[in-house]
């Protein structure tokens, strides 16, 4: 009998190391025979740690004012500011403001996106080579592409986007970062049309479709795993009564892919607020996101389990 394949899916981690600490960590709690990172590593912003008199570091970081002595002190702010995803840096008072008026803000924030990742990246070397556990990773549409050259490079583990892999001897996988166009207009986006003909690439270079994962970053449209709050043109979120209005954010082109080729597994995430599991189509494709809640340092993922034509899948947090 072929052995059952374990995967554990995570995605948007967005910075938080301390999510991507309980995802290495969850390869001895689960005990999966693959891991598979989803999009949307990097963080969203800079928390300046000020300078003041007397060896004293300010900040104000998600409404609690901070002074703390250099040292012990100011490490564990810095790795308190790093589990919610945010990039800490030591700054002379108005250094951030002059490098913003200089133009020179982003290269900062990108050389703080690169050292976080590049030690994820040597983390996760460490701790998955001696388990030789598989690892299949790939960007999001919020990664910057340079940082897509960290991951051609990790020391451990392949990065899988655009690519056909074999994740058991039975089913292969395909992955793709890039998300239908938002409001925000984020580092990876693509309308529906370059991303439908990028799914049907892939897709046609499977050898067996029915048993595939797709592992797509955007959910498939109308699918209540692509439900966000509703915007106006504003970027304002609507409301009735009281109550947030949600809409359809997905993508179409992942919807028809997956219609069309009826893979066994949809693997998504983007939407943090639309976790879940549906069955898509008359063949009843699985497709699932897990959410994301890495503000909180919850770790929000999905255990599947492949066997053959198989799958049963659960949302897990941690």
């Amino acid at each position: 009998m072929a052995k059952k394949t374990l995967i554990y899916f995570v995605s948007d981690l967005h910075g938080s190391s301390l999510c991507f600490r309980k995802f290495i960590n969850a390869a001895r709690v689960y005990e999966p025979t693959v891991l598979v990172l989803g999009g949307d590593l990097a963080g969203k912003a800079i928390q300046s740690i000020v300078r003041g008199p007397g060896g004293i570091w300010e900040c104000n970081f998600v409404g609690t004012p901070y002074k703390v002595q250099d040292g012990p002190e100011l490490v564990e702010l810095e790795r308190l500011i790093a589990d919610h995803g945010y990039y800490p840096y030591r700054a002379e008072p108005g250094e951030l403001e002059a490098m913003e008026a200089e133009g020179t803000l982003d290269d900062l924030f990108l050389r703080l996106m690169r050292e976080r990742l590049t030690d994820w990246l040597n983390l996760a070397d460490e701790r998955l080579r001696p388990l030789e556990l598989p690892l299949y990773m790939m960007l999001g549409n919020d990664d910057p592409v340079e940082l897509g050259e960290l991951v051609d490079r990790a020391p451990w583990g392949v990065h899988a986007e655009g690519k056909v892999v074999w994740i058991d001897d039975q089913h292969e996988m395909i992955s793709w970062g890039y998300a239908n166009t938002t409001p925000w207009h984020t580092f990876r986006e693509q309308d529906e049309q370059q991303l439908a003909a990028v799914y049907k690439s892939m897709a046609d270079q499977l050898q067996n479709p029915e048993r595939a994962v797709f592992n797509l970053h955007a959910p498939p449209f109308g699918t209540q795993l692509d439900e966000a709050p509703a915007l106006d043109v504003n970027l304002r979120v609507q409301a009735s009564l009281g109550q947030v209005q949600y809409a359809s954010v997905g993508s179409t082109a992942v919807r028809e892919i997956e219609l069309e080729r009826k893979p066994l597994l949809g693997l998504h995430g983007h939407i943090h607020e639309a976790s879940g599991i549906r069955r898509l189509g008359e063949r009843k494709t699985v497709v699932l996101n897990p959410g994301s809640d890495y503000t909180t340092g919850a770790l929000m993922g999905a255990l599947i389990t492949l066997d053959r034509d198989k799958v049963s899948a659960q949302l897990v947090r941690g």
